[in-house]
């Protein structure tokens, strides 16, 4: 069952900012914070579609990630490892 809790379990799991979830949906930051927390309770269909655009960003990260690889470029844990 999707819920702003698996929400953003899901979206920090999967390295994906806020913010660019909140661009894609044309949301402002607070009102995912507010969905993420369940202060606001929204229908099934709201969340799913919620759900159904943080999957196409993870989908395009990861494609982003192959072509980065394909060309040799150092992946998101190579970056990070040298800061």
């Amino acid at each position: 069952m999707v819920s702003g809790v698996t929400i953003r379990a899901k979206r920090v799991s999967a390295g994906i900012a806020g913010q660019i979830l909140c661009m894609k949906l044309g949301f402002s930051r607070s009102r995912l914070t507010a969905i993420e927390k369940e202060y606001w309770k929204l229908s099934m269909e709201e969340l799913q579609q919620i759900d159904a655009a943080l999957d196409e960003l993870i989908q395009t990260k990861a494609r982003m990630e192959a072509v980065g690889t394909k060309y040799g470029w150092p992946g998101l844990a190579a970056v990070r490892s040298k800061s």
